[in-house]
């Protein structure tokens, strides 16, 4: 026997004869055995791809093919109907009755069967949580449910455990809790129509054992069963009840054209008021007008190709249509299951859109607000703008921190800080303006958004502290820092939001505690200057450092420096006095830019008492005997500290804050005290 052909071509013989292959091959010995096995189980793993993609590549020829059989059942049964009208007519006539009995509404329930189905909701809603919705359709009840283990059609890696739950018109698929107290054990995922699926008996390949597939469009779900006997189990029970549902269709059918027939030919004899008959009758009809057209059929079929498609705006189109197009339409049974099948389409397409906004390792994080306004308008139409609006403002916080996680802290504070604010404020001013255009009717979206800001400036703020307070950063450092964030949150006001209340409420305790550590810091360096400090005045040596000193003077304010200038390099000021006067001045520009209300009257005692401070070092010189020689060079110094320097200091906090400095204004007169001082001094020693 040869192989020379290809175990393809010969198992594919019109006249292959299975027994007369396996007899010659058997007298090969064992490893032709196990080479053709090989073959055949590597040429059945070929077809199956092969055909797998066949499948896949006709999809859409198979969907057009399935319209077209559904036209073709839809005049088999118009052509039964006829049939039945007929037999019908034709008994009557037989009959040759006057009379007939006609039912209204459906046989009653056994109050048995009746029971059951209600213990059998009652257990889904105790077990499950979240499907409560499924008790909307009347008639629905549990046919079988077990655990099953979810896995990845491709890879046959496993998902995750679920609990599957036959009802006799849809399977819902629930995920397990683990660890989980109280009543629900399991959480409801999804829900399929027996109908709009097709199960697949999925072969036994290397770790995958007792599996079958779901086929729906347009994806692919593989579940594994316990065993070989759950599997069949579920095959079977799964078969039985699509053949139920299919066969209970057809006679509803069926049955609503024969009653509609009938009701009209027992028109004259209804034990019915004429006029009673004859609006029961347009009832009747206007029904069937209203839910027989084709593209009402169609509709849970098109929704699936939307969505497949991600045209999640046809999908939301054809939503609104046919809501429009139901509105009033009277809430008979079959009305109930077309819109049963609608919602759980609707369902799908939600969480398609939540999926949209949902952030993860999977997803960009780098896209601006403008790329999830299309799954946020779709929302809003669906009439899920509460969690559009929830979903939306995560998104953007889940952003704003990938974003400024890439920020390297590197170099000067300051710079970094400048870098942090304009990643921050702007996205959320992004956010902002995004966030109007997307919900520019739902007004009530308007008070979350300001929360969800809130807490976007509280989380800015911790990172802002970390880096600005916790670093033992100088005073003029965290000034510039509170001074650009400042800047930055006021071109909020730009999209309408007002956070530098938050923003100040936030910094209120750091500032406090930074401008009164620094204070105590100035008046412990005054007192250590004071006991060095010989009353001598400052010698440049050259007229470059003159000028550069003149140049320091006058950016501070003091624009008068020049007159204590003599001799080309030397300034008839102590050197004590031009570093507390560089000191008290650059203080003066830091506290003020920390400025709040709240921390106003702190600030100004501190400015008072650090000068306090120095003019009682000018005091205690001129009181005692060690500087009398001095009296004049230091009465100089202090009529430049309470003339210009102190004037400075008020012009610039008037200038800043808008008020006058009321608590320095005392201040001016100690000169006449001192000068007092000093010739108390002179006289006693004359």
């Amino acid at each position: 026997f040869k192989m020379a052909d290809g175990i393809g071509r010969i198992l594919s013989k019109a006249d292959f004869d299975p027994d007369n292959f396996v007899s010659k091959l058997s007298q090969n010995g064992e490893d032709e055995l196990e080479d053709v096995r090989q073959k055949i189980q590597k040429l059945s793993e070929e077809t199956s791809l092969a055909l797998k993609r066949n499948v896949y590549k006709n999809y859409s020829q198979f969907i057009e093919t399935a319209k077209e059989i559904s036209i073709l059942e839809g005049e088999m049964y118009q052509l039964s109907h006829m049939l039945t009208e007929q037999k019908t007519i034709m008994n009557n006539m037989m009959e040759m009755s006057i009379t007939s009995d006609r039912t209204d509404g459906p046989v009653d329930q056994d109050p048995k069967d009746e029971d059951n189905t209600k213990k059998n909701l009652a257990f889904l809603l105790e077990k499950v949580e979240g499907c409560s919705s499924i008790t909307d359709v009347p008639g629905r009840y549990l046919v079988h449910n077990g655990d099953l283990v979810e896995l990845e059609p491709e890879s046959f890696t496993q998902i995750q455990k679920v609990h599957a739950f036959l009802l006799n018109d849809s399977l819902m698929i629930a995920s397990c809790l683990q660890h989980r107290n109280g009543p629900g054990k399991y959480k409801f995922q999804t829900i399929y129509e027996l109908d709009g699926f097709a199960i697949v008996n999925q072969r036994d390949i290397g770790p995958v054992k007792n599996a079958f597939k779901i086929l729906m469009f347009p994806d692919t779900r593989m579940y594994q069963c316990e065993n070989p006997k759950e599997k069949r189990n579920w095959l079977d029970i799964l078969e039985s009840t699509k053949r139920k549902k299919a066969e209970l269709d057809t006679q509803k059918r069926e049955s609503s054209i024969s009653q509609d027939r009938n009701s009209s030919i027992s028109f004259n004899d209804s034990p019915f008021g004429e006029e009673d008959e004859l609006e029961y009758q347009l009832n009747v009809a206007m029904e069937t007008e209203l839910l027989n057209v084709s593209w009402l059929q169609d509709l849970p079929e098109d929704l699936d190709v939307c969505m497949a498609q991600r045209d999640f705006e046809g999908a939301v189109d054809l939503h609104e249509r046919v809501n429009e197009y139901l509105e009033g339409a009277p809430r008979s049974l079959a009305l109930k299951e077309i819109q049963s099948r609608i919602d759980t389409r609707i369902n799908q397409l939600t969480d398609m859109l939540v999926a949209e906004l949902t952030v993860s390792p999977e997803r960009s994080l780098r896209g601006g607000p403008r790329a999830a306004r299309r799954a946020v308008t779709q929302l809003i139409r669906l009439g899920k703008s509460a969690l559009a609006c929830d979903l939306f403002l995560q998104n953007r916080s889940a952003i704003t921190k990938y974003n400024i996680r890439q920020l390297k802290i590197e170099g000067a504070t300051t710079l970094y800080i400048k870098r942090l604010c304009g990643v921050f404020f702007t996205s959320l001013k992004d956010t902002g303006t995004e966030f109007l255009k997307a919900f520019p009717d739902n007004y009530g979206c308007y008070s979350a958004f300001v929360a969800w800001a809130k807490e976007e400036i509280k989380m800015f703020m911790d990172l802002f502290k970390r880096q600005v307070f916790s670093s033992k950063a100088g005073l003029t450092v965290v000034a510039d820092c509170v001074n650009v964030v400042r800047k930055h949150c006021d071109q909020l006001s730009d999209i309408g939001l007002e956070m530098t209340f938050t923003l100040n409420s936030l910094l209120l305790v750091d500032l406090d505690r930074t401008v009164r550590e620094n204070k105590d810091y100035i008046l412990d360096t005054v007192k250590h200057r004071s006991n060095e400090d010989q009353w001598r005045p400052l010698n440049l040596k050259n007229t470059k450092a003159v000028k550069t000193f003149m140049d320091e003077m006058s950016e501070l304010g003091v624009d008068d420096i020049s007159k204590y200038v003599y001799d080309e390099c030397w300034v008839s000021l102590s050197h004590n006095t031009t570093q507390f006067s560089k000191t008290y001045l650059t203080f003066l520009d830091d506290v003020l830019k920390l400025h709040v209300p709240e921390l106003h009257n702190m600030i100004s005692e501190a400015l008072v008492d650090i000068f306090k401070a120095q003019l009682r070092h000018i005091e205690l010189s001129l009181a005692g005997g060690k500087f009398i020689s001095e009296h004049q060079f230091i009465l100089v110094n202090t009529e430049f500290l309470l003339n210009s320097l102190l004037k400075v200091a008020e012009k610039s906090y008037q200038t800043r804050l808008g008020q006058p400095a009321i608590h320095l204004a005392p201040l001016h007169r100690a000169l006449k005290k001192l000068k007092s001082v000093s010739r108390s001094v002179v006289g006693d020693l004359v």
